[in-house]
C-alpha cells in the first residue's frame, strides 16, 4: 500500500507555487492528478474515495507542504508522518465492507 501512496503522491504534484494554508484545496491540475491517479489503480467507482482521500491530506498539509515532501520522498528522507497520515486517510475513506 505505501507503494501506491507514493505513486499517487508523485503523479500528483505537477503544478505549485501556490502558498495555501493547511485546509485550502489544492490547485485544480494538483487535485486531478492525485484523484486520477489514485482511481486508475482501482476498480471502477472508487474516485470519490480518492477525494476523500485528498480532502484528508489538504486538511493537513498546504500545497508548499506538500510540495516539500514530494522533494523529500526523492531525496528519501523520512516521511513517515506523511505516510502515516495517508494510511489514515485510505482507512477513514475506504473502509472494508
Amino acid at each position: 500500500m505505501k507503494i501506491i501512496i507514493a505513486f499517487i503522491f508523485a503523479v500528483a504534484i505537477t503544478s505549485c507555487g501556490s502558498s495555501s494554508k493547511p485546509g485550502e484545496k489544492y490547485p485544480d491540475q494538483v487535485r486531478a492528478n492525485f484523484i486520477n491517479g489514485c482511481a486508475a489503480k482501482l476498480p471502477d467507482g472508487y474516485k470519490k474515495n480518492c477525494e476523500c482521500m485528498l480532502e484528508q491530506i489538504e486538511k493537513k498539509y498546504s500545497i508548499a507542504e506538500y510540495t516539500k515532501l514530494e522533494e523529500d520522498m526523492k531525496a528519501g528522507k523520512d516521511v513517515s508522518a506523511f505516510m502515516a497520515l495517508a494510511d489514515s486517510a485510505r482507512q477513514i475513506c475506504f473502509p472494508k465492507k
